[in-house]
């Protein structure tokens, strides 16, 4: 059930379909930015651009079934980032939520927001899932808006090492299957093949 799934905004492409040339450069430059790495908690990799391209698909979904992701797509058609679910328990019926939009021009205009919705819904409606969580840094004041208005709610607050920034405060914020539909329903939008 991995097709191209519409939101109001975005059109969320499985990742697995794979990229263009010109969408895996645009992917590479994302992981050497440095404001990109940093919101999604990551230190930029030293690789090469020809190591990034052998090794992103088997990244973005491994053939253990721990994840899926999808490419964040305007009505264009033009990539603007990625969205994912990852640490899948099929058992639980749960996953991680990560998203970034790599094209700053496309911050704070509803697009991260919408494709969450989409992807949520799908993830909800179409593949089964109960509960979807995710971690973000305290700071991270506008990711947490997205969230909160997608029916996020905060689960707990935890200090944090990482080698990139220190000590931190992380939030984990959860949805489950009920409060989506209350919220957004989960009839799911066009779906094309």
């Amino acid at each position: 059930m991995h097709r191209i799934v519409d939101g109001e905004k975005t059109r969320l492409r499985p990742a697995s379909w794979g990229f263009s040339e010109a969408e895996m450069q645009r992917r590479f430059r994302w992981s050497s930015d440095d404001t990109l790495q940093y919101w999604s908690g990551t230190i930029p990799g030293g690789r090469s651009y020809s190591h990034f391209k052998e090794t992103v698909g088997q990244r973005d979904w491994p053939s253990d079934g721990k994840r899926i992701s999808y490419a964040i797509l305007t009505k264009d058609g033009s990539l603007i980032g990625m969205v994912s679910c990852y640490n899948i328990d099929r058992r639980r019926q749960t996953g991680e939520l990560g998203v970034y939009l790599g094209e700053q021009e496309y911050w704070g205009h509803g697009y991260g927001t919408d494709a969450i919705v989409t992807f949520v819904r799908h993830l909800f409606a179409d593949l089964d899932f109960d509960s979807i969580y995710l971690h973000t840094y305290e700071s991270n004041t506008r990711a947490q808006r997205s969230y909160l208005r997608v029916g996020f709610s905060v689960l707990e607050k935890r200090r944090r090492f990482s080698p990139r920034i220190g000590y931190h405060e992380e939030v984990k914020m959860v949805i489950t299957r009920d409060a989506f539909a209350r919220l957004h329903g989960l009839q799911q939008h066009a779906v094309t093949s």
